[in-house]
């Protein structure tokens, strides 16, 4: 773990990294469009029926069921965003009832105020990858590598700039690991507990793709109180376990129970409002290749999902409409792959010199199964429910993901004979090069697209 003290450079170049990501985010927030634009759609993907959950909020102030017309955008017949955890526009809804009251619910103003509450919440989250990365490296540079590197993705940048509630989902996520590794490294306390009870219950109020990072934290949890006695066997303090357990079992109860409670008397036992969400959307119409005839493996051959995802997962703006130049998605392409040569050799190398990285494994390999679950999700819906090969949906598996590849690039950093000076250049570097890919994208692509659709 990096030192705990923060030192007056480290805070210069904290400001520096907040300052730069409110910059770019504001600037996509205000400039990209608040309609539908056709032929651009240079607005981001359905947040003008999104937008219909705060703006309802706004006026009444009260939680719509779905069940309204003004909840319902026309394009969706009788699909609602309303039927799924919202806890995102609920509190655009609020803010906007706080600043802008008596304007009218369309007004721009009101669409720019729910699209700042994300960019927030972004701003949050790049404080707690910060954190977290403190907590994960041992020196500064990988720190200050590994948050530019997840927050100045172009595309995971974009999910803070637009009304949605993936956002949020991702500063629950980072508040999750963040406390996880309190809880390793300083043994569970009530505020690690609290932590993690929150960042548990704003996932879950959040979005449900991101569920199999909850999963993979409870095996988690539970080996941290996993011991040897004397006799070098293994023993569980139950007790504890339980008693802290239980902490955050009352306080995720008590922060969003409710909301499934509510779900359930308002839709017959359906608490997780999948069934309404899914006799609605068929009722719109959708592109499900499992009953056009097509096998998921047939799928996967002639479709591409995970080409068409890569190219989403690193950069395209508005409905998944603005490309970048290729050279980008070849840079971030060599950079993965670099990367996971990187962690492979980090592995082998670890289990010939050390012995003692079984934990290590373990840790990783929970939040693996937690990312897979994402993945085989997507992959679901892909096949099942409406063909979007977005790798916007498989966000929940970023951070973790850019975890191992910068572990990885640590390991091959660290094995470069010469200076640290020349280490710590390398790593600047690379958080230039991540801000220029970024700028390269929005400056040359973005906003000309924005532009031209005005």
């Amino acid at each position: 773990m990096y030192k705990n003290r923060i030192s007056g450079h480290e805070k210069a170049v904290l400001v520096v990294y907040l300052i730069l990501f409110a910059a770019v985010a504001l600037t996509v927030a205000l400039m990209q469009a608040t309609v539908i634009d056709p032929p651009l759609f240079t607005s981001p993907p359905d947040e003008t029926a999104r937008y219909l959950v705060p703006r309802y909020i706004f006026e009444h102030g009260s939680l719509p069921t779905g069940l309204e017309a003004e909840s319902r955008h026309e394009v969706y017949g009788e699909f609602s965003y309303a039927y799924l955890p919202g806890l995102s526009y609920i509190v655009m809804g609020w803010v906007m009832r706080l600043f802008n009251s008596g304007i009218s619910p369309d007004a721009y103003i009101n669409f720019v105020t729910a699209r700042c509450v994300n960019v927030v919440f972004g701003l949050i989250t790049a404080v707690f990858i910060w954190l977290l990365g403190r907590r994960i490296f041992n020196k500064e540079r990988y720190v200050w590598l590994f948050a530019f590197a997840v927050m100045f993705l172009p595309q995971h940048l974009f999910i803070h700039t637009y009304v949605n509630t993936e956002s949020l989902c991702m500063l629950s996520i980072a508040v999750i690991y963040h406390s996880l590794m309190r809880m390793l490294q300083d043994k569970p306390d009530i505020k690690s507990l609290i932590e993690f009870a929150v960042g548990a219950s704003i996932l879950t109020l959040s979005y449900y793709n991101a569920y199999g990072v909850l999963l993979a934290s409870v095996p988690i949890f539970i080996s941290l109180y996993v011991n040897k006695d004397d006799d070098g066997k293994l023993r569980v303090d139950y007790k504890q376990m339980f008693a802290q357990g239980g902490i955050i079992i009352l306080i995720w109860c008590v922060l969003s129970l409710w909301w499934f409670i509510r779900q359930g008397i308002l839709f017959d036992g359906d608490f997780l409002g999948m069934k309404i969400r899914n006799s609605t959307l068929d009722a719109v119409g959708q592109n499900i290749l499992r009953d056009k005839g097509y096998t998921f493996i047939g799928m996967i051959r002639e479709f591409k999902p995970f080409s068409s995802a890569f190219v989403n997962f690193v950069a395209t703006y508005g409905s998944c409409s603005i490309l970048g130049n290729i050279l980008i998605y070849r840079l971030y392409k060599a950079v993965y792959i670099i990367g996971v040569i990187l962690v492979i050799a980090a592995v082998i190398y670890m289990c010939v010199k050390h012995k003692k990285i079984a934990y290590t494994v373990y840790f990783h390999a929970m939040l693996l199964i937690g990312d897979l679950i994402t993945v085989g999700l997507w992959l679901y819906y892909c096949y099942c429910r409406d063909y979007q090969p977005q790798g916007r949906y498989v966000f929940p598996a970023l951070f973790h993901i850019y975890w191992l590849l910068i572990k990885g690039y640590e390991f091959g950093i660290e094995k470069i004979p010469g200076k640290e000076r020349n280490k710590t250049i390398i790593c600047g570097c690379g958080c230039i090069f991540v801000c220029m890919l970024l700028l390269w994208y929005v400056c040359g692509y973005a906003v000309p697209a924005y532009k031209a659709g005005a």
